[in-house]
């Protein structure tokens, strides 16, 4: 299949913000618009990044909204250089309308040996028929982003009835590892499949599950090679963790139930919130007999909720270390916190994370952060992306994907607000934190700040690695209406007329960053 060229994506560059001016969501992001005006492009799933040769590729695939109905529409690949966040390449590829597909995971990845790259998703056959078929289908496409055909691709059957949706699937020694679910999602099954579309490995483990839909698999232990399947449970007084574990050949070797808190950190229900169904699973093992998962968690005697990381003892299941990531702004209500969205080890033996704050809603704009850590959770640096200017202009991110970069790694997502079009954003993080493209450094920041717009006083939070100095706040025409050089963690905004500001934040080292503050 020739690729068919994008001539309706743009890379929208804007300047860095370090002035008086508003912050758009043109900022870092590649917009989506369709080539006809009366459909309307929706890519509200997950989406894939891969990196070779000093690029990103992405894939998007999308829906369109014909006769009042979402459809699918197709995949959007492009490359992406990530320094000049330009677009190198592009290519579109409408969907097959003979089968339906399932967009919540997809697995984008270089071949084997390196002359291109394949993607690999979930289709069927008469969808929303009793004869529905189930395959995996496996498009190879080269470094020029000539996709093969739909017809040329190849088809594993994986069953004789719908998949209700592909829980998790990834990349390794040449195989496709991947996970699904069915009989309400309580049955779960594990395959290892090769390129050429063989079943390598199949094992299917019958109610297994004690709860519907929130489920995962990832790597539990490297040598030897170890698979854990994510489940959970719910007890008197809690909602535990459990982990299933799987030996090399995905036979099931013992079931691990976890405390799934420390002190008063509680993990959340994943019934609580119906977004928790496209909650991604990431398992990180260490080479000190522990490993190192992400769970979004509540406050039992505190009104407060986000995101943490928990290090847990693969011998006594005990947790050896915990650190939580507060959602911005802080929510009381436990159906609105922190997303994980992804853990990564670094080159040194670090640990990159990632997560949001906001709950798919304009009402709860929130924030991206970030952070590297030791593996017994020091953080040794934590930084806040895009919501200081999200809050003010009703933008909210969601469906982000992190991924490895050569000297960092990279977060992109969904940035959408109600009456415009949608909009990827695509940003890349330096090991020391640090965003890697100068021209649009305005976009992280080592602190959060909320609420904004705010009333009388303005909080923020600093990453442990830097130390503030002073805040000025700037009114629209350059003028000094502020100024604090002690008790930097709050900003208070009493007394000043209501509008736009320019807050200037000072560290010690001297660096300085500009935000837009709106004064209620």
């Amino acid at each position: 299949m020739k690729k068919t060229t994008l001539i309706f994506i743009n890379l929208l560059i804007a300047s860095c913000v370090a002035r008086a001016q508003d912050y758009t969501c043109d900022s870092l992001l590649t917009r989506i618009v369709s080539p006809n005006d009366e459909v309307n492009i929706n890519f509200s799933n997950s989406f894939s990044m891969n990196m070779r040769d000093g690029n990103i590729l992405t894939c998007i695939p999308t829906k369109a909204l014909i006769n009042h109905q979402y459809v699918d529409y197709g995949d959007w690949f492009y490359k992406t250089d990530p320094q000049t966040l330009s677009v190198i390449d592009s290519t579109f590829i409408e969907a097959d309308l003979d089968f339906g597909e399932d967009n919540q995971h997809v697995l984008l990845t270089t071949t084997p040996v390196g002359d291109g790259y394949i993607i690999a998703k979930l289709v069927y056959s008469d969808k929303f028929s009793p004869d529905c078929k189930t395959w995996l289908r496996i498009n190879h496409f080269d470094d020029a982003l000539n996709v093969q055909a739909h017809e040329d691709a190849v088809m594993v059957p994986l069953d004789s009835t719908i998949i209700p949706n592909l829980n998790s699937i990834w990349y390794e020694n040449g195989n496709i590892m991947l996970m699904y679910a069915k009989d309400y999602w309580y049955t779960p099954i594990i395959a290892r499949i090769s390129l050429d579309g063989t079943i390598l490995d199949r094992n299917e483990f019958d109610s297994l599950f004690a709860g519907e839909r929130w489920h995962g698999m990832g790597v539990y232990n490297d040598t030897p090679r170890e698979y854990a399947i994510y489940d959970w449970a719910v007890t008197e007084n809690d909602t535990c963790i459990v982990l299933h574990v799987l030996d090399s050949l995905l036979n099931l070797t013992e079931t691990l139930t976890l405390n799934s808190h420390e002190g008063d950190v509680f993990m959340v229900q994943p019934g609580e919130n119906p977004f928790m169904i496209k909650q991604p699973f990431d398992i990180l093992p260490l080479d000190d007999d522990s490993f190192i998962e992400s769970f979004r968690y509540k406050r039992h005697n505190l009104t407060r909720n986000g995101t943490c990381l928990m290090k847990v003892d693969k011998n006594t299941h005990e947790c050896l270390a915990l650190v939580e990531f507060e959602s911005f702004p802080v929510y009381t209500n436990p159906s609105r916190m922190g997303y994980p969205i992804g853990i990564r080890r670094a080159d040194d033996g670090n640990i990159y994370f990632a997560y949001r704050t906001n709950n798919n809603d304009n009402s709860t704009v929130g924030w991206i952060g970030i952070a590297k850590l030791d593996s017994d959770l020091n953080i040794l640096w934590q930084r806040y992306c895009f919501g200081s200017w999200a809050a003010a202009t009703g933008y909210y991110h969601c469906y982000c994907s992190m991924g490895l970069t050569e000297k960092g790694f990279m977060i992109g997502g969904k940035m959408q607000k109600s009456g415009v079009p949608y909009n990827y954003f695509q940003f890349f993080v330096n090991d020391n934190g640090i965003e890697s493209t100068p021209e649009t450094g305005g976009v992280v920041r080592p602190y959060a700040f909320y609420p904004n717009p705010a009333q009388d006083q303005l909080q923020l939070q600093y990453s442990p690695d830097v130390k503030p100095a002073q805040i000025e706040l700037y009114d629209l025409q350059g003028r000094l209406v502020r100024s604090q050089g002690s008790g930097l963690e709050r900003l208070n905004l009493q007394g000043l007329a209501p509008g736009q500001y320019v807050m200037k934040v000072s560290m010690t080292d001297g660096t300085t960053f500009s935000d837009k503050v709106v004064k209620e």
